[in-house]
């Protein structure tokens, strides 16, 4: 059985969101920035940045876990279940699909109770998010490395996978 595991500080940290959320997302990423500059002591930071719920939600879309199956079947199949949790602590997510293959990285679908994608997020850059269906209606916000692109937008989303893409 195929498991996948993410980090719970790791959720959503990489997301997916719709397109009309651009803007909103720069503007958050602008201020975690001026946030972090003004709170940074040594090592760390004196406070935490919580960026504020992007306007526009995933599940309005009306992106189905059927819709998502089908469209990354050849590229990254799905995983048999889903845990999260921090250090040896961990719990099965009953509402979260995840999709990987043996050397790519993780892409997480949260799911509402009618199998509507309500979140998406991936473990760290991945061109396979280009096989996402409604990609022309979807951003990539990075909020580690203060990105955000449309996906559609071929020649950023490349450079953005240069940069951040693991080896």
């Amino acid at each position: 059985m195929r498991e996948a595991y993410y980090h719970e500080d790791d959720f959503c940290m990489i997301e997916l969101l719709p397109l009309d959320n651009l803007q909103h997302c720069l503007t958050q990423m602008g201020e975690q920035q001026v946030f972090a500059d003004a709170h940074r002591s040594g090592a760390g930071w004196t406070q935490m940045y919580v960026p504020e719920a992007p306007p526009s939600q995933m599940g309005a879309l009306g992106l189905t876990a059927d819709q998502l199956r089908l469209a990354l079947a050849d590229a990254l199949p799905p995983y048999d279940a889903v845990y999260t949790g921090y250090s040896t602590y961990r719990v099965e997510c009953k509402n979260v699909l995840a999709f990987g293959g043996e050397n790519t990285e993780t892409l997480f679908a949260g799911l509402d109770d009618k199998g509507i994608v309500c979140d998406l997020w991936c473990s760290d850059a991945m061109p396979e998010l280009l096989l996402l269906p409604l990609k022309e209606q979807l951003l990539l916000a990075d909020w580690g490395a203060g990105f955000a692109c449309p996906l559609a937008d071929g020649d950023l989303f490349a450079r953005y996978l240069e940069e951040y893409e693991l080896d």
